[in-house]
């Protein structure tokens, strides 16, 4: 059986692959084990289940723990560590999708240079009336 490759060649994202218990998640990341419990019943993080229903960690679990914690000791309810956590998710799919057309819109201004006539910088003709001199 081929083994599945490892690094920057392997296609799933290693950070939400969940690989810590709750004893280790909460070393990690400095929460007690009840406040991720508490996290998880207000719905702030949701950490993946085993067969056996333990809870397992991932990386992105981890910052998201973080984030939840710092939010919550600037005196901010789980309700508006949702909203936020919900207006963040929002902001970076908008400044994706804005780098994205950003980057169709140098694609399409790059192909239309070529197609545009470029100026000639030849003098411009005389009008034969056109006197420097002043009559007095």
């Amino acid at each position: 059986m081929p083994r599945k490759p490892y690094g920057p060649g392997r296609r799933d994202n290693l950070n939400s692959v969940p690989k810590y218990s709750i004893a280790v998640a909460s070393e990690l990341s400095g929460i007690p084990q009840q406040q991720l419990r508490r996290m998880e019943e207000s719905g702030l993080i949701a950490p993946q289940r085993t067969g056996g229903n333990t809870r397992r960690y991932s990386d992105d679990d981890l910052t998201r723990i973080t984030e939840v914690g710092d939010l919550a000791n600037e005196g901010i309810n789980a309700a508006g560590i949702r909203y936020i956590r919900k207006l963040r998710d929002e902001l970076a799919a908008l400044q994706s999708e804005n780098e994205a057309l950003r980057q169709q819109l140098a694609a399409l201004q790059a192909s239309l240079q070529p197609a545009q006539p470029r100026p000639t910088s030849r003098p411009r003709p005389r009008a034969a009336d056109d006197d420097t001199a002043e009559t007095g």
